[in-house]
């Protein structure tokens, strides 16, 4: 009876450690919602209310909402120090969405740019 008490107090031990350790290894997004862009890069041929492009955090991931059609974009993300940590170019469409997965960012601030084939961009900061 005594080895069945200890085992079922190591058991509660050893998973109480796992779950203690999953949390804290665990990241804090602290931040969600829309990222406010700023800059040069004009809407396309739809006009509408909404900025030609916006970027929202959702969970562990950024949603960029293309919503007009303005041909090959380039999306970097940069770290603090001014080091490309994401780099991807999409040719858009009015209605496009395409998520970024960002679970592999360390905790920081980062900047994202959105620039087309002019050099015309536009960029904001968000952190996690």
């Amino acid at each position: 009876m005594k080895k069945i008490h200890l085992l079922l107090l190591l058991l509660c031990c050893f998973g109480s450690t796992l779950t203690m350790g999953e949390t804290l290894e665990s990241k804090s997004y602290n931040s969600e919602g829309e990222i406010d862009l700023s800059g040069d890069l004009p809407a396309g041929k739809q006009r509408s209310l909404l900025k030609p492009i916006q970027a929202f955090i959702i969970g562990q991931s950024i949603k960029a909402d293309f919503n007009d059609a303005m041909g090959t974009i380039i999306i970097s993300i940069f770290d603090e120090a001014g080091n490309a940590v994401y780099q991807q170019s999409v040719n858009t469409y009015a209605g496009q969405q395409i998520f970024i997965d960002i679970t592999s960012f360390s905790l920081g601030k980062y900047t994202i740019e959105f620039v087309n084939s002019r050099n015309e961009y536009l960029s904001g900061e968000f952190e996690i």
